[in-house]
């Protein structure tokens, strides 16, 4: 039964999970590209190249152990995801170009994420040839995101408004779906690695957002840019890396980190967005 739930129901929570960030793109998100470049174009560099970095070092800074540093690797190569999205917008940041990066990010991570996998685990290739890895990648992840944007597209009706709204919140119950699923078959080593896995979870995440700031600093951005930077480098899609772990590479272990960081991720969040509504609150009366 728990394998039926692993090698079935995550894949279908994550494609669910991708379709939910297509409903939320549209055609006009990819040209809008052309209007800030070089915005998305640091953020890219910074959350597909700067992230990994980060991870890379914290593997060896922390000597982390072969469970522990897969599964954060896993989590520097995942895509953004709609918690990213969902995040910037209650934070005030800068919607359009949190989904600009996602909707690109969520076109490259299944070619880039099995290439750049073997580089902490040797014997990725040998696990999961890297075609076969695209091509399920490209499954769960691209196919589900071109769906909903077509959908979107094309359903004018007045009851789909309502549906897609469903769908945003229900995205995170299905994170919070992954994350349990994942647990129940891996309790025991959970419990012995919950410490390790906690703090490189946690670093991680905050040394994503330092970065996404620095880089946001760097342009003279406002406000605005600096949060949306910091959310969309240091809030990464945990249920990729969940999927990756246990389906492609058929290693449950491997993905304590990363249900670890779907759950911790929403502490930094949850204070960015409270300083934010606060900020909001203030600005009126001042």
């Amino acid at each position: 039964m728990s394998q039926t739930m692993l090698t079935i129901a995550l894949p279908l929570a994550l494609a669910w999970m991708m379709y939910c960030v297509g409903l939320t793109l549209t055609l006009a998100d990819f040209k809008r590209v052309a209007t800030f470049p070089k915005k998305i174009l640091a953020g890219l560099i910074a959350q597909l190249i700067g992230l990994p970095l980060l991870a890379y070092a914290l593997i060896h800074l922390l000597a982390l152990p072969e469970p522990i540093a897969v599964g954060l690797w896993l989590l520097a190569l995942a895509p953004g995801g709609a918690s990213s999205n969902a995040i910037t917008h209650l934070s005030g940041g800068d919607t359009a170009l949190s989904i600009s990066m996602t909707a690109i990010s969520s076109l490259i991570i299944p070619i880039s994420l099995p290439l750049m996998l073997p580089l902490v685990l040797s014997d990725a290739q040998l696990v999961i040839p890297v075609k076969m890895a695209i091509l399920q990648l490209t499954a769960v992840t691209f196919v589900p995101v071109m769906i909903g944007m077509i959908m979107k597209q094309y359903i004018k009706a007045p009851w789909f408004s309502s549906f897609i709204s469903f769908a945003g919140r229900s995205s995170l119950w299905a994170l919070f779906f992954t994350v349990t699923i994942t647990l129940a078959a891996n309790t025991k080593v959970f419990n012995q690695l919950f410490s390790v896995g906690s703090i490189a979870a946690i670093v991680l995440c905050l040394s994503g957002m330092i970065l996404g700031v620095i880089v946001a600093k760097a342009l003279r951005g406002d406000k605005r840019l600096v949060k949306t930077l910091a959310i969309e480098v240091g809030i990464q899609n945990a249920g990729t890396a969940i999927f990756v772990a246990v389906v492609q590479l058929q290693r449950p272990e491997l993905a304590l980190t990363p249900l670890l960081y779907g759950v911790l991720m929403n502490i930094p969040a949850l204070v960015i967005i409270h300083r934010s509504k606060r900020q909001a609150a203030i600005l009126p009366k001042s």
